[in-house]
């Protein structure tokens, strides 16, 4: 073996957590444990590059670096903390939202999922895809509903840009 790739840098997954990644999302929806693991691994990749458990990235780069959507690593962290895997840390200066800081844990579990010879995890709350439409529908028609509720009073035309602007809500109207 050359020395050079002795010295490749390289990034340390725990099988014990990856077995319990498998448990948790095989159940999910289609791609769901792939996108789980491309994240997990994303997420091990920054940290091996930075030298150091803890730190500070945007979602998009990480998305990038999982190849999938923010909406997906939004998600994914999400399940990651609540199994203790990860300790998303929000930041923020002078009122504006920065990246997150993550700190990856290591070794044990904090939960204590058991996992005996292969066993079944312990199983979290997560909601089903059944919930998950749900909640899509539901949020969508709340919208629609705060767009039917707009009074065309509320609407002018914007003195600098020359567009549409809702005085009530603050935002251009398309």
């Amino acid at each position: 073996m050359s020395d050079h790739a002795k010295r490749e840098p390289f990034c340390w997954l725990e099988k014990r957590k990856l077995r319990i990644i498998a448990d948790v999302f095989a159940e999910g929806r289609l791609g769901a444990l792939t996108s789980a693991r491309s994240v997990y691994l994303a997420l091990s990749e920054i940290a091996s590059d930075r030298q150091n458990d803890t730190f500070t990235v945007a979602t998009s780069y990480i998305a990038q670096r999982a190849g999938v959507t923010s909406k997906t690593v939004r998600r994914v962290i999400g399940i990651l903390k609540k199994l203790g895997f990860l300790k998303p840390q929000a930041r923020s200066a002078n009122g504006l939202k920065l990246a997150y800081e993550y700190t990856l844990i290591r070794g044990d579990c904090p939960i204590g999922l058991i996992y005996p010879s292969f066993g079944k995890a312990k199983k979290i709350a997560l909601p089903t895809s059944e919930e998950c439409d749900e909640e899509s529908r539901e949020g969508t028609a709340r919208k629609e509903k705060e767009i039917f509720a707009n009074n065309d009073n509320d609407i002018v035309i914007h003195g600098r840009t020359g567009e549409r602007f809702n005085q009530r809500t603050k935002e251009f109207v398309w």
